[in-house]
This record gives C-alpha cells, sequence and structure tokens, in this order.
C-alpha cells in the first residue's frame, strides 16, 4: 500500500498486518463496506472527512487479500483489491486448472454484466501466484476438461511443439497424470506471461490470448454465463470456430481445422455448439452478443484468426456475413 495515501500523522493500524481468505460473500461485503464508507463521507464536513478517510486507510493500509478458489474468485478479489484505496495487495491461489493455466496470470480482473462478459475490470497484478497441481484432484472432470480447452489454446497461439505434445498426452493429463499435469501449467503460465510482459494492457499482441473469446462469449452470453456451459468449454468451442472462419477465408487448411477439432473431442471437450444440451441456438441472437463484446472496437468486431495451429493473428476488418455463415452452419441440426 502506498504510503501517500496514508493522511499524515496516521499510524498504520496495529492489527492491519494479517491475511483474509476470501470467498465470494466476503468479496462482495470488502466492496459495500467501502461503498457505504464513501456515501458516508459524503454527509460529513471536511474536517470529519479527514478523520473518517483517515481511519480507512488506518484499517486497510497493510491488508493482504487472498483469492482462494477458481476463476470467479480470483476475478472478483482482483476488482475488490483493485478499488479499495485505489489498490491493495492480493494473492492468488487458483484450485481449478483453468484459473491456474489461465486467469489468476496476467492481472486481468472484472465481472459480468447482463450486458457481456468482464464489462466492469481493471488491469491489477496480484503480488504473488501460487498453483498447486493437488487441489485438481478435487475438481469434477468436466472441470479439469474446461481448463484444458485453455491449455490446448496456448499451443495453438503460437507453440504448434506444445499443442503436438497435448496430442499425445492430453487423455493422460486429463486422467489425472501428476507429472503431465505439471508440465503442462509450468508451460501454459510461462506462454502466457511472455506475451502480458510485452504488452500488459492489451494494446497489442496480447489479444492473442483472446483466441476462441470472440465467438466464445457469444455463446457464453446465450446461456446466460449458466452452468449449461462453462467458460472452458466456450472457448473451445470459439477456437474450433475461429478455425471454420480462417478456412473459410482461405487463411488456414481444412486439415488444421480437423486437427484441432479432433484433439478437443478426443478428450472429451464439445467441438460444435449443438453438443451443448438444453439451449436452442439462433444466430440472431448470437450476433447480437458478439456485437456487446467488449473487444469491439469502432463498431469492427475482434476476431483471432490462424494462419496454422501455432500461427495466429488479430483480424479487424471481417465481413459479419462471413461470420454469420459460420454459425449458421455451427447451429445446423443435420
Amino acid at each position: 500500500m502506498d504510503n501517500a495515501l496514508i493522511p499524515k500523522g496516521v499510524k498504520r493500524c496495529p492489527f492491519s498486518q494479517f491475511i483474509i481468505l476470501l470467498g465470494p460473500v466476503v468479496v462482495v461485503l470488502l466492496l459495500g463496506v467501502f461503498a457505504m464508507l464513501l456515501v458516508w463521507l459524503k454527509g460529513l464536513n471536511q474536517t470529519n472527512m479527514n478523520d473518517a478517510y483517515g481511519f480507512a486507510a488506518w484499517i486497510w493500509a497493510d491488508l493482504t487479500v487472498i483469492a482462494l478458489g477458481g476463476g470467479v474468485i480470483g476475478d472478483l478479489t482482483g476488482f475488490a483489491a483493485a478499488s479499495v484505496l485505489r489498490g491493495i495487495d492480493f494473492v492468488q491461489i487458483p484450485t481449478t486448472l483453468l484459473s491456474q493455466v489461465d486467469s489468476s496470470v496476467g492481472g486481468k480482473t472484472g465481472i459480468n454484466s447482463q450486458h457481456g462478459k468482464n464489462l466492469v475490470g481493471a488491469f491489477y497484478q496480484p503480488r504473488l501466484v501460487l498453483a498447486d497441481i493437488d487441489t485438481l484432484d478435487s475438481l469434477p472432470k468436466r472441470e479439469v476438461l474446461a481448463g484444458y480447452a485453455e491449455v490446448a489454446k496456448y499451443g495453438i497461439i503460437d507453440d504448434p511443439d506444445f499443442f503436438t505434445w497435448l496430442e499425445q498426452i492430453g487423455g493422460e493429463l486429463c486422467d489425472g497424470n501428476k507429472d503431465h499435469r505439471r508440465q503442462a501449467v509450468v508451460m501454459s503460465c510461462r506462454s502466457k506471461a511472455k506475451i502480458v510482459a510485452g504488452d500488459e494492457t492489451e494494446q497489442g499482441r496480447r489479444a492473442l490470448l483472446n483466441l476462441g473469446h470472440t465467438f466464445g462469449h457469444t455463446l457464453e452470453a446465450e446461456t446466460g454465463f449458466s452452468e449449461k456451459l462453462l467458460h472452458g468449454e466456450a472457448v473451445g468451442l470459439g477456437i474450433c470456430l475461429a478455425f471454420d472462419l480462417s478456412a473459410h477465408l482461405g487463411l488456414c487448411t481444412q486439415d488444421d481445422v480437423n486437427r484441432v477439432r479432433a484433439h478437443y473431442a478426443a478428450v472429451g471437450l464439445p467441438t460444435s455448439p449443438t453438443d451443448v444440451a438444453g439451449i436452442t441456438w439462433n444466430t440472431d441472437a448470437l450476433l447480437d452478443h458478439m456485437q456487446s463484446d467488449k473487444k469491439v472496437e469502432d463498431g469492427k468486431i475482434t476476431f483471432i484468426l490462424a494462419h496454422a495451429i501455432g500461427e495466429t493473428f488479430v483480424a479487424r476488418d471481417i465481413d459479419m456475413a462471413d461470420a454469420r455463415l459460420i454459425i449458421d452452419n455451427a447451429i445446423r441440426c443435420d
């Protein structure tokens, strides 16, 4: 915590040097208490406001918040930590495969709204990320698979050798092989960290990490961000659709499309929106969600497309008629 934010003459709280473990309710309470304090401050005169602010700084100055849980916990905790007193320290201890390889690394925090995915949030780096693969033993197989979709994404983005390795051992990894899990987490974090180090606030190359997310967030939004479609499952579907679009535009071969789809299917992930039970898809509704995505710039939707497995790029000039065709074909029940 920056000492400049503590009013002159205010000593640090003697009991503020502690760590709290946060679940979602506690995080919301943290933000709520701070919001109520701000409302109360507006009703005070300037002298009392300074005293009250000094009290708040005294309490929060050295607080470190730990996000113990999956991606939702980490995102919500990080956003809370970024918001209180312009930022208090927080630590990520991710307990799902998806959060260990993706959401806990890179400093993106945020929450969903009814209008779209992660539309409220901040770039805010944790002081530490501690990933223990033993926590993955408690996960249902579906949660492991959802995280695995993001692991494979790193190979598809710019590391074809990593993807080839995953094709060989992916099934064993998802079934619990600890050596493979450990290596996959290390490689995934290393891949993401390398990209983020050169573009922390996503002004350029970091956008490649959104491979599969333009289509994926659209599918998630149509399910109401419910358990019908997990985030990792949506990303995997989105990657398949991104390769479909790439092949349709003549950017990559059909062999690459088939290879990506075959690998996801081999480990047990859905590879078509029609694999998702209980949802009747509608192209117009999906395109409406896509227009609300945070990756829309100047009215143009950003896609991450591919020349090959391991060769992806940012595309902002895609004709939406082509995207419509891909969606139409994907949701058609033959």
